[in-house]
């Protein structure tokens, strides 16, 4: 039997159509809640999370963060410090998507906040130079407030603007994520329910195909049993996080991202956990899982590593633009301090370490800073 014959099946997905007055009032809803969260004086920041949040709202963040849940806490440890280390900031979509997936509604916003880095963040020394941060994020709206959010914020990246670099150097380029070429991300106009489905369901024939990998050394002749050159533009661009970096074109693609990654998880997939969204809206798709992609690590230099044989869970997003066959653009943010962190790689104390040898402070300083 072929190894395309043995390929696991896509998990069963119902598109569910979405009323595209409330979609759009949806995505609405959650611009202005995010927008007032960055723009609202300190003094009422925690009125303004009360407008947009309910009480008890679960707040996924990338690591060091994590799982949050109520409003102090969100507060505490995602807006102040986020308004305290920025605090002219502006937050700036360039991609903002709607629907619904378990019957329930889904906004998916990606962007950047732009600000003067004044004060330090979760222990990355300010520069009090400019700074563009790096956001994704899917909100659950219930009743026209949030109550689930995922946030991936690229701490990363932002170690690398402020002159710090705790792993091996990135195989893909490390640039500013580019707005969808089209510049139509921000979909604030009724989309064809029909093309909103084609979308979704191109990108997870795409997912599909990804199963038909049979873990073997990944030549040539392996990657094509996959066939992605049938779901991807010749000249698609393909986004991801600091770490791994971007590249252009199925070439790029494999050399900088897809044959490490095989290599270094080979028995990757998904797990009953499941994505937490999967979007259609027009010619965009999001989908995301936290925790639901887990690998063993047993290759050599993903990320600069050696195998570890350590189980790892992945959180991570898909934000896809589609013309009418393939996909076109692919911005993937990922935790990847967490996955390097359940490698035994903690990429905060390598920084803390990095600003030890550039900066005299004292030991103890140094060993006990938070």
């Amino acid at each position: 039997m072929s190894a395309q014959s043995k390929a696991p099946q896509p998990a069963p997905f119902q598109y569910m159509p979405v009323d595209q007055t409330e979609n759009i009032h949806n995505k609405q809803r959650v611009m202005a809640i995010m927008q007032a969260l960055v723009n609202a004086p300190l003094a009422e920041l925690d009125t303004a999370l009360r407008d947009g949040f309910h009480a008890d709202a679960q707040v996924n963040v990338t690591h060091p963060i994590n799982e949050l849940q109520g409003l102090p806490a969100i507060a505490e440890q995602v807006w102040k410090p986020l308004r305290l280390a920025l605090p002219d900031v502006e937050r700036r979509d360039d991609l903002v998507a709607g629907g619904r997936y378990r019957a329930t509604h889904w906004i998916a916003c990606l962007g950047h906040y732009v600000g003067t880095f004044t004060h330090d963040w979760i222990g990355i020394p300010a520069t009090q130079q400019v700074v563009a941060v790096r956001y994704a994020e899917g909100h659950e709206l219930r009743d026209g407030k949030i109550a689930v959010s995922y946030v991936f914020i690229d701490f990363l990246d932002l170690m690398r603007q402020a002159g710090y670099w705790p792993i091996a150097p990135s195989l893909g380029q490390e640039m500013r994520w580019l707005p969808p070429m089209t510049h139509d991300g921000v979909i604030l106009s009724a989309q064809d329910e029909a093309r909103s489905q084609r979308t979704i369901e191109t990108v997870l024939k795409m997912h599909a195909a990804l199963g038909y990998y049979n873990r073997q050394p990944p030549t040539r002749a392996v990657l094509d049993l996959m066939g992605m050159v049938k779901h991807w533009h010749p000249n698609f661009m393909w986004y991801g996080p600091a770490g791994i970096g971007t590249t252009r074109g199925l070439k790029g693609f494999e050399d900088y991202h897809q044959i490490p990654f095989l290599v270094a998880f080979p028995d990757r997939g998904g797990t009953e956990i499941g994505h937490f969204i999967r979007i259609g809206d027009g010619y965009y798709a999001v989908t995301g899982g936290w925790g639901y992609l887990q690998a063993t690590h047993t290759g050599h230099d993903f990320l600069g590593m050696p195998p570890t044989g350590k189980r790892i869970r992945m959180r991570v997003m898909d934000f896809y633009r589609c013309d009418d066959e393939t996909i076109v653009e692919n911005w993937i943010p990922m935790d990847v301090p967490h996955i390097l962190l359940q490698m035994g790689v903690d990429v905060f104390g390598r920084m803390r370490h990095q600003f030890r040898q550039h900066t005299p402070i004292s030991v103890s300083e140094w060993l006990l800073r938070p």
